[in-house]
């Protein structure tokens, strides 16, 4: 519609300069009409087009956020079992480590606390739909800046920094069962893993095996920070 009033105006402007049956002094008045509604087309026309754009970025940053909130829930919740689970291994290390090499085992107890230690936890959030949206150079369109540094910290530096931890532990965890490998060459009996559990060096592996305090402190600020991204989507956007 808007092409055809530029189009009208257009033509009206090259009648009126080839027109001789007005003055000059009116010619410009009239070309100056003309195109002062030809200008006024052309910036109703991109008004209308960068709303309607605004419009369609907007859905799309609405969408994103309401399925980023989803996947932020199962990562709580995951992060939630994590912190349980490395506790309870935790007790288990320490159960171990604070055996009496004289001693003799329970052996139910013994060997629930012996298979902790060949158990592997990593945090694996949902990290698809945040990339995906990134990768597009869509996260500019997220208005809110508070919720948009927020997003950015906890995919690009929480996320890492669990990751750093988590390795860091798997390290000492993989110097214990290296331990265990080479400690068990001549039988795996639970006699033989009591004695291998029991000796200087099995005691400082399982020691240090138990999970660092830095792996529990980003886990529940990893929590935090996306229970506080999720509340702020449903101030965006309130549940029905």
């Amino acid at each position: 519609m808007a092409e055809l009033e530029v189009a009208k105006h257009g033509k009206n402007v090259v009648t009126m300069a080839a027109s001789k049956e007005h003055g000059l002094a009116h010619k410009l008045k009239e070309i100056a009409l003309e195109i002062a509604i030809i200008v006024f087309a052309v910036s109703i026309s991109i008004w209308f087009h960068s709303m309607s754009e605004h419009r369609h970025e907007q859905k799309q940053v609405q969408v994103f956020l309401l399925g980023l909130k989803a996947d932020l829930s199962r990562d709580i919740k995951q992060l939630a079992w994590l912190d349980e689970a490395y506790r309870a291994s935790d007790d288990g290390f320490r159960y171990l480590a604070a055996l009496d090499p004289k001693g003799s085992p329970d052996a139910e107890k013994f060997e629930r606390a012996y298979e902790m230690t060949f158990s592997n936890r990593f945090f694996g959030p949902v990290t698809s739909r945040f990339e995906g949206f990134k990768s597009s150079g869509k996260l500019i369109n997220i208005e809110d800046q508070e919720l948009l540094n927020d997003i950015m910290t906890l995919y690009q530096e929480n996320h890492r920094a669990i990751a750093y931890s988590e390795r860091g532990w798997s390290n000492n965890h993989d110097k214990l069962r290296n331990y265990l490998d080479v400690a068990l060459e001549s039988g795996d009996s639970i006699e033989q893993r009591y004695r291998a559990l029991n000796t200087v060096n099995g005691k400082r592996l399982l020691r240090n095996a138990a999970t660092y305090k830095q792996v529990y402190e980003r886990y529940a600020a990893t929590a935090k920070l996306s229970e506080k991204i999720i509340q702020r989507i449903d101030v965006l956007y309130k549940p029905s």
